[in-house]
């Protein structure tokens, strides 16, 4: 058998795998009578089967490595609410509300932090880290105002109930705060000194 006439009936023998449907079966018995013919046809099935092993192999490590980073998704996030809801107890128990006291100046509402007789509640001493989900802006800026021992002066009493999302580091200097506070919208902040104003 030469060499052209072997390569036309392995492009046969690969058209009947691919295609048996337009092969009879008588056709499909002579081609695998010759000896050649058929140990190619057995070396085809038998790669074919251990690629298919490999795949299923490859799906089953996919399958396990998926179920393992579920797990260790949900590990974490039960760890980190976990974390989240203990300190949020701790720092509540911590925080005192502010007194405010609302005074009229130049046709605007103003407030500030500190209460009628003038004497400012005691600032906590060790460091606060917290996080304001959905927090009205006065709250929020009340409890920083305690810490930083600073008066929060509001000349727009709708951003009083503006709710944010803000994390809270008490070692952050208080002018980083303001800034980034600043960059929200519907607020403006500025810090003078010992005050912050909002309008």
């Amino acid at each position: 058998m030469n060499r052209e006439e072997n390569n036309t009936k392995l492009e046969r023998l690969l058209l009947m795998t691919d295609h048996p449907e337009r092969f009879t079966d008588e056709e499909l018995n002579q081609l695998l009578a010759d000896e050649e013919m058929l140990a190619y046809y057995e070396l085809m099935v038998t790669a074919e089967e251990a690629f298919s092993r490999k795949r299923r192999s490859h799906r089953k490590q996919l399958r396990i490595a998926a179920v393992f980073a579920g797990l260790l998704l949900a590990s974490t996030l039960s760890f980190a609410a976990y974390h989240v809801l203990t300190r949020g107890e701790r720092m509540s128990q911590r925080t005192v509300e502010p007194v405010e006291k609302v005074q009229k100046a130049s046709g605007n509402h103003l407030s500030d932090s500190l209460s009628q007789t003038g004497t400012q509640q005691e600032a906590p001493t060790e460091s606060v880290h917290k996080i304001f989900e959905n927090t009205e802006l006065e709250q929020m800026l009340g409890e920083m105002a305690i810490y930083y021992k600073v008066r929060v002066r509001y000349e727009n009493d709708e951003v009083r109930h503006l709710r944010l999302y803000y994390e809270w580091d008490s070692t952050t200097p208080l002018t980083d705060i303001v800034s980034t506070l600043d960059q929200f919208e519907h607020v403006s902040l500025t810090l003078d000194e010992e005050t912050i104003t909002v309008r």
